[in-house]
């Protein structure tokens, strides 16, 4: 079941007869049947009690001794209670039921994540929980629940990863990205997937990967596959490719083939941690290719001027680049 509203929001929707976070609501009840059902149990349970908990504490006696107070607080009604008490006592079971699964349960448990941020001109090592190891490029997030290795492994990321996955044939490994999934066994590969990109880059390295988007499986990639995904277009395009030039950044390299200025420009600015303007005279459709590695920005900038001539000013963590 997939639950993304809070559980204050579902009960002030209740309390409030439809008229709180309404949108919401309905939005996450067209999510699934099981959806609805929780909803409807929880509102079965507002109409006999007048009460919903805050959080959930799985005590019956004193959830029931509640349904008693209120069945039996006019003893003049005692035959109309008494059969409420019985669609009571229904209702409570049924509940109690739910919420000792599966679906309640998880509705009321609020998640925890670990977050891990790279910042930008920074390269960070993750070693997750299952012992499986992550680099994290420069502006790079990596995202996980705490119950991560318990049913499932799943990570989400945003920006640049290279990820050594410890092989576990019972529980599949799983990248989350804004536009793709990325499911493994055991294998390495490199997704870069920052939010500000055009496109979506997966490369294999050992093993296989398949690419998933919208729960609906579009390509299994093998060793030396490059998967390119653009997020403007929704189209797939798949190359074999020297992986180690993929992920020559975790080795301190950096690797241009036939890339534009646009795209080095981002490259450089997250590599080094800084902040570059640059003539829109100069962002052209030329394409450079070059490698560099371990150089300073002045460097680098020196290099770039041979391939492509420019002036630059670089003062602290920001540069100016224009036209010579």
């Amino acid at each position: 079941m997939e639950n993304k509203v809070p559980v204050y929001k579902i009960i002030r929707n209740i309390a409030s007869n439809g008229s709180e976070y309404s949108k919401e609501i309905q939005d996450w009840l067209s999510i699934s049947i099981e959806n609805k059902k929780i909803y409807q149990d929880l509102q079965n349970l507002w109409m006999i009690t007048g009460k919903l908990p805050e959080r959930f504490s799985p005590n019956k006696t004193i959830a029931w001794k509640k349904v008693q107070g209120k069945i039996h607080s006019k003893k003049r009604k005692y035959f109309l209670y008494r059969r409420i008490g019985q669609i009571a006592a229904a209702i409570v079971v049924l509940f109690f039921s739910v919420w000792m699964g599966t679906e309640l349960n998880t509705l009321w448990q609020v998640p925890q994540y670990t977050e891990v941020i790279s910042l930008s001109g920074q390269k960070t090592r993750v070693i997750l929980p299952d012992s499986s190891n992550v680099l994290l490029n420069g502006s790079s997030i990596i995202r996980y629940n705490n119950d991560f290795n318990r049913n499932e492994r799943k990570v989400e990321l945003d920006g640049e990863g290279y990820f050594d996955i410890r092989k576990d044939l019972s529980k599949q490994f799983i990248v989350s990205t804004s536009e793709l999934d990325v499911k493994v066994y055991g294998t390495s590969f490199n997704v870069n997937t920052f939010e500000d990109d055009q496109t979506v880059e997966v490369g294999v390295k050992n093993g296989s990967v398949a690419i998933e988007r919208n729960e609906k499986e579009l390509i299994k990639l093998a060793s030396g596959d490059l998967a390119t995904f653009d997020k403007k277009s929704k189209k797939l395009h798949v190359q074999k490719m020297d992986i180690d030039l993929v992920s020559a950044w975790t080795r301190g390299e950096l690797v241009f083939e036939e890339e534009s200025m646009a795209k080095i420009i981002k490259v450089v600015e997250r590599w080094y941690g800084v902040d570059i303007h640059i003539d829109p005279g100069l962002l052209d459709e030329e394409l450079l290719t070059f490698k560099v590695k371990t150089e300073s920005l002045q460097e680098l900038f020196k290099l770039i001027n041979l391939l492509k001539p420019i002036d630059y000013q670089i003062n602290g963590k920001q540069v100016i680049i224009n036209k010579p």
